[in-house]
């Protein structure tokens, strides 16, 4: 297994000095190597001590009393952690949700603000026929009008 993560596990064990021995240290590891090449075996392949005592099948007590527990919690906490496939992928999920949730919201009130022009506009549409047909009854008043003068009016050219 050429796994970074589990080069690094190995390295930090060397480096702290920590022998792995036969039994519930080397089966810490080897759990530890499955979820870290995504495939854990009793576990859904999250990186965390509980997950970890689960696919190692071990009791967090006992975990907690491996000489190796120290450096594997010391991996799991540091910053720059590493993650399994599974955890990568469960955030990114998150993540995507939340951006999802926010354009919906964002599309929602693009929605309410295109409803309440376009019923702006319907209000004007409406106000300016309104106001043309009465323009054309005064027009055609007025028309009217001319026709039934004496001829004391003056019909005016028309602009162009």
């Amino acid at each position: 297994m050429t796994d970074p993560s589990i080069l690094r596990l190995r390295h930090a064990l060397e480096t702290a000095g920590v022998a792995i021995r036969q039994g519930v240290d080397q089966t810490i590891v080897h759990a530890f190597e499955r979820i870290m090449s995504g495939h854990p075996e009793h576990t859904d392949g999250t990186l965390t001590i509980s997950a970890l005592c689960t696919e190692a099948g071990i009791s967090r007590a006992t975990y907690y009393r491996s000489p190796v527990e120290k450096t594997v919690t010391g991996l799991l906490q540091a910053p720059d952690a590493p993650r399994s496939q599974t955890d990568v992928l469960t955030n990114e999920i998150a993540r995507l949700k939340r951006a999802d949730r926010a354009l919906r919201s964002q599309h929602a009130a693009e929605q309410r603000e295109t409803r309440a022009a376009l019923a702006a506009y319907a209000n004007h549409i409406q106000t300016l026929s309104l106001r043309n047909a009465e323009l054309e009854a005064a027009n055609a008043a007025l028309r009217e009008g001319l026709q039934r003068s004496d001829g004391t009016l003056t019909r005016l050219p028309l602009p162009s």
